[in-house]
């Protein structure tokens, strides 16, 4: 049965260590403050059971340095007693002196163990409170410690992604920048200057075409200018005979 027992224990724990591993993995932040939290939690309470042993501690050694004071006085005043026997002369005195010096030493005798338990109480009173008092020192010490760390982990955590983001942003820059050099953009520059060329070239077609449609002013040519008119029968005779000629065609 104990076997079973201690596999399944075993068991359970492997399992609750995957699940630690798998939130911390998956929630470092929340995980590391769950975990400050219950080291606050765990030091709350020993915190509590420090005061308590302390005040426990407190009213031992009050009860010992009582029962010690007044064992004490017992003694004293026992001595007193068998001081007062010695000097007295009277017997019947002195045998009533004795009376209450036995009386008192054996009540004193019954004491002494009854002291010896009050003071063993409060020593053992006083070294579970240091127990607890150096528990508590001890685990505010690590939440401390804990804490600063987490701190710590939080900055580097977040400078970290600064850093990654802008290495994100570097390289992103940098590809931009390398793209101006790409074929892409040759190609891009290429297809413009094609493009412009082509306009330019259809541009000065229009203007040739434009040119040879353009009515040529020969007026000013005298001698072409004297051709076109033969040509259209606009010749002016000269001749007499040109001159009559002209006459009886109208």
């Amino acid at each position: 049965m104990g076997f079973f027992t201690n596999y399944g224990k075993v068991t359970m724990d492997k399992i609750v260590n995957s699940v630690v591993e798998g939130l911390v993995s998956f929630d470092p932040e929340g995980a590391t403050e769950a975990e400050i939290k219950e080291m606050d939690q765990k030091l709350e309470q020993v915190s509590v059971q420090a005061a308590k042993a302390r005040q426990t501690m407190l009213k031992e050694k009050d009860e010992a340095a009582k029962m010690v004071t007044l064992y004490n006085q017992r003694v004293e005043a026992a001595e007193i007693l068998n001081q007062k026997i010695a000097a007295e002369t009277d017997p019947a005195k002195k045998a009533s002196i004795e009376k209450s010096l036995a009386s008192l030493i054996e009540n004193i005798e019954k004491m002494s163990p009854d002291v010896d338990k009050e003071k063993q109480a409060a020593a053992e009173a006083e070294d579970m409170f240091k127990y607890l008092e150096q528990i508590t020192q001890d685990a505010a010490k690590k939440l401390k410690e804990a804490k600063s760390q987490y701190t710590q982990a939080m900055r580097d955590m977040q400078k970290a992604k600064l850093q990654e983001q802008m290495a994100k942003e570097k390289e992103a820059a940098t590809k931009t920048v390398a793209g101006l050099g790409t074929d892409n953009f040759n190609v891009a520059l290429k297809a413009m200057k094609h493009i412009t060329d082509d306009a330019s070239a259809k541009a000065d077609a229009a203007k040739t075409r434009s040119d040879l449609l353009k009515p040529v002013s020969l007026e000013d040519d005298e001698h072409v200018a004297a051709a076109l008119r033969e040509v259209k029968g606009e010749v002016q005779p000269t001749s007499l005979a040109d001159r009559l000629t002209a006459l009886k065609k109208k």
